[in-house]
């Protein structure tokens, strides 16, 4: 599959995620990938104390079962655990 020349880096590699797939929990391959923004709270009452930490993960959902899964970046990790441990 070629791609257009007009497409980040970015976009290219999530097409390509995206063709070579299938659901962990189904196994279809109607995947879709999508830009995401997810707020994480730490539990219990210590967390309250606790400053949530915002990610902006690409998220893959399986539009057949709603199966969805995501990773975040190194520094967005690298937060969460600067504040876990505070």
């Amino acid at each position: 599959m070629g791609h257009r020349c007009d497409q980040s880096q970015e976009e290219i590699e999530a097409a390509s995620r995206e063709a070579s797939m299938s659901c962990r929990s189904c196994t279809s391959e109607n995947l879709k990938e999508f830009g995401s923004e997810i707020n994480i709270h730490f539990p219990g009452r210590q967390g309250l104390d606790k400053a949530a930490v915002l990610i902006f993960p690409r998220v893959i959902v399986c539009v057949d079962c709603r199966f969805t899964e995501f990773t975040f970046s190194e520094a967005e990790l690298h937060l969460l655990r600067e504040r876990d441990a505070a």
